[in-house]
């Protein structure tokens, strides 16, 4: 499948990547939860430390906080920045930063006009349509965006920039794990189409594409610490259908770099994206 896989370059380079490995799972022993079910694992935690430390922000907004570690590595990333976390069920927060102001609705109701623009990361980890968050983004003036779950044509529960690249588009597909009810409303929403923004289908096609090529300074794909023989959906990990950047470590080579293979199955092509 023909498709952009990259737009630009990041301020960082792939041994840059590789330097900082020991000196976050050393961190990594340290983290609130030893166990983030649901949420991000070492994989994307480093990815997201590092890129954050990198780009230096004064502010990062969180969007998606589940239990709360991934606030707690943004604090370790950028122990100087003003922290906005936002997540629709606060309920579920094990560990609260002091530094943050939390909200419980949408990124896209709240307003953001008293934040340094080109000096603030948007960080969406809550599985909507990150094509549409980057119109709203653009809208509102901001530059620097990392996505979480940013799914390849076949997987996923939400509309990725990948997805858009791949020309895939994307039918929402209830996840087996949601109760009855939860399914029954999904299917009856589809009956009647009414669906919400995060889940709308939206069918195949290459102008979203074209849209972010025309408006991205840079789209970069994080590359795996680790590569797994197989994906976190239990089929082949291949470069048809799983198109993925070359891993960052090929082979074990020292007892820090397990934790990295041990969780390797939770990649989700992690991306930065870098508004013009």
């Amino acid at each position: 499948m023909q498709y952009i896989k990259a737009i630009g370059r990041p301020p960082w380079s792939r041994e840059d990547l590789r330097t900082k490995l020991e000196e976050f799972a050393e961190l990594y022993e340290h983290r609130p939860m030893a166990n983030n079910e649901g949420g991000m694992r070492s994989p994307h935690m480093y990815l997201l430390w590092f890129a954050l430390q990198k780009l230096k922000p004064k502010v990062v907004v969180e969007s998606g906080v589940w239990l709360g570690q991934g606030t707690w590595f943004l604090e370790n990333a950028c122990p100087n920045a003003k922290l906005y976390c936002i997540d629709l069920n606060l309920n579920n927060i094990r560990y609260r930063s002091s530094k943050a102001e939390y909200f419980d609705r949408d990124f896209s109701t709240i307003d953001w006009q008293h934040l340094p623009k080109d000096e603030t990361v948007l960080f969406f980890d809550d599985h909507q349509n990150a094509y549409e968050r980057i119109k709203s983004a653009k809208w509102m003036g901001f530059k620097h965006l990392i996505f979480e779950d940013n799914y390849p044509a076949s997987q996923g529960d939400c509309y990725s920039l990948k997805k858009a690249f791949m020309h895939a588009g994307f039918h929402f597909r209830p996840p087996h794990q949601k109760t009855i009810k939860a399914r029954l409303c999904y299917w009856l929403g589809d009956m009647l189409g009414v669906t919400t923004a995060g889940y709308r289908e939206i069918l195949p096609n290459a102008v979203d594409a074209e849209y972010l090529k025309n408006n991205l300074e840079i789209y970069y794909e994080f590359p795996p610490i680790f590569k797994s023989e197989l994906t976190r959906w239990g089929d082949s990990w291949d470069q048809e259908n799983y198109p993925t950047p070359e891993p960052l470590l090929l082979s074990l080579e020292k007892d820090y770099q397990q934790i990295f293979k041990d969780e390797a199955v939770y990649y989700t092509w992690m991306c930065y994206a870098k508004i013009k």
